[in-house]
């Protein structure tokens, strides 16, 4: 705390606090004692307004106490350091959420885990095995060209999601999965059942071509067409590729 004391304070008779009994000196020697005590006057009284102040913030002396002894309202400053007030930007929580990405490959969701020896030469589950050996006969497509398509959509994962939005063992978007009457498009026995309706259908328009059909159930048929073969797209000829492959070694 420091206090300010009143410019009147400072004016205050030397001769009125100094001994009767001293004998004044003259002169310079005069001057000199005269602003030693005034300053030693002036100091005493700042150190008593110090202490009356004290005592009234502590409690010890009312405020209006001091107002009498001192005649007047002492006027102070407190000096303190605060810490700055953080601002509603700096405390609010901005932990950010973890940033995604589209991927342009097929999401793998984690599946039960097929031990090798339950699976053929093509990596094909044993549980799915029931589903193609039922849409062969059912559509009457080579059961190993089902997987070999299995194989490259999804890799035999029921749960399977590309990002175009393609869904499940043989990735059907949801619009073919849903003309074609299946309801939930994760199932895979419904999921098998739908990519055999498309690339049977497919091998009846190309006459049993089935690099054509392939291309088609990764083109489009209207892009088979308009280019009068496997259209000119890196992609769909790699798809074909790789499923033809697939297939003849299975």
């Amino acid at each position: 705390m420091s206090v300010t004391v009143l410019p009147y304070l400072a004016d205050v008779s030397a001769a009125s606090s100094a001994p009767s009994s001293v004998k004044q000196p003259t002169g310079k020697t005069n001057t000199n004692f005269k602003d030693v005590l005034d300053a030693a006057t002036s100091a005493q009284q700042k150190m008593d307004v110090d202490a009356l102040i004290a005592a009234s913030g502590s409690g010890t002396v009312s405020v209006s106490t001091v107002q009498k002894i001192l005649g007047f309202n002492p006027q102070y400053t407190v000096s303190s350091t605060q810490a700055p007030v953080a601002t509603t930007q700096e405390t609010a929580n901005t932990d950010p959420a973890p940033a995604t990405s589209a991927s342009s490959e097929t999401t793998q969701t984690p599946t039960t885990t097929t031990s090798d020896s339950d699976k053929d030469s093509l990596g094909c589950p044993s549980e799915l095995e029931p589903y193609f050996k039922e849409t062969s006969e059912k559509y009457n497509v080579d059961i190993n060209l089902l997987k070999a398509i299995a194989k490259a959509e999804s890799n035999f994962n029921p749960n399977a999601v590309s990002s175009a939005g393609a869904l499940g063992v043989m990735q059907l978007m949801p619009s073919t999965a849903s003309s074609l009457g299946i309801s939930n498009a994760y199932n895979a026995r419904e999921n098998i059942m739908g990519g055999a309706q498309v690339i049977a259908s497919n091998l009846k328009k190309y006459n049993g071509d089935i690099s054509l059909a392939l291309a088609a159930y990764n083109a489009g048929s209207g892009n088979v067409d308009k280019y009068g073969g496997i259209p000119p797209f890196k992609e769909t000829q790699n798809y074909v590729n790789k499923v033809m492959n697939y297939y003849k070694n299975a």
